[in-house]
């Protein structure tokens, strides 16, 4: 990849790619923190399931953005506006493809979520959870200036149960 992808915003033709990043995704980092039974098993199906049904249905208050390389999603973010009102607008996803890392592609999808959300819900702040094993996304989002203000168990998909970080920007402005 030559850095030349296009953020575009995702469309229900899209939700088969998003699951199979997704998916690819989790059973790259979150092999020990979910089930490997979960992971080699239903996560793709879970996955698939959860994006028809996002990319199928209006929301006014969802925003999903990939990133489009000839055709080829290499990321996506997901944010849903309103969702918290201490908190303020939620980021659900953000998943960039593995061999392509390090290239400023996440980076250009929270701050096109954070465009959408400072358009959609002005002043809010921003926030995520992160599983707490989850090292280089924790670096990450301190690098792009969120503060870690609670660890909590959280279930997680397989039906397990983790620490999760809560991570957030008190300005959304902050992500542009």
């Amino acid at each position: 990849m030559d850095d030349t992808y296009c953020l575009r915003a995702a469309t229900e033709a899209d939700a088969e790619g998003l699951a199979v990043l997704h998916t690819d995704s989790w059973r790259r980092t979150y092999r020990g923190m979910m089930s490997d039974a979960f992971l080699d098993g239903g996560a793709l199906d879970d996955r698939r399931r959860v994006w028809r049904e996002r990319l199928g249905t209006v929301n006014p208050d969802q925003f999903v953005l990939l990133a489009d390389d000839g055709g080829r999603i290499v990321g996506f973010v997901c944010a849903f506006a309103h969702e918290d009102p201490t908190w303020g607008a939620y980021i659900d996803n953000l998943h960039v493809v593995h061999d392509t890392r390090r290239r400023g592609i996440g980076r250009a999808l929270m701050s096109g979520a954070a465009d959408w959300i400072c358009r959609t819900q002005p002043g809010a702040g921003v926030y995520l959870w992160v599983m707490e094993a989850n090292t280089p996304a924790r670096m990450f989002y301190d690098r792009l200036g969120a503060r870690n203000v609670e660890t909590v168990e959280l279930p997680d998909p397989d039906g397990g149960h983790a620490p999760n970080c809560r991570y957030v920007w008190a300005d959304a402005r902050a992500l542009l």
